[in-house]
């Protein structure tokens, strides 16, 4: 199914390490919402990078699949491009799952595009 996904880092670090906080909603009510961190690593030139995130989080399936339990994380790398004014546009892949500290753990994979726009 479609999933809108929201997540925005911050200007705080710790060494590599953005602070980094997110949620999603699926088109069958599944919610899901964490915070974690994110790392980033640039070519030389600045314009392609991959970008690795982890955060812990809540889900609620509403609809959608039962991952096992309400705490979810949630990691994934995406590769992509900026543009001179700074858009980012990116093609990556994350896992959701509760790392087996629920009997059931399925999992759930997500494709998706991104785009990031500076608000600074």
């Amino acid at each position: 199914g479609e999933e809108l996904y929201v997540r925005r880092q911050t200007s705080r670090a710790r060494g590599p390490f953005q602070f980094t906080y997110g949620a999603s909603v699926t088109e069958n009510g599944g919610l899901w919402v964490g915070l974690g961190s994110t790392t980033t690593y640039t070519t030389p030139n600045g314009r392609w990078y991959a970008q690795f995130h982890s955060m812990p989080g809540l889900y609620a399936k509403g609809d959608e699949v039962d991952l096992g339990g309400p705490i979810e994380f949630r990691s994934g790398v995406e590769f992509g491009y900026t543009n001179p004014s700074g858009v980012r546009m990116s093609l990556g892949v994350d896992h959701r799952s509760n790392m087996g500290i629920y009997s059931r753990n399925p999992g759930l994979e997500t494709v998706h595009f991104r785009v990031s726009i500076p608000t600074n």
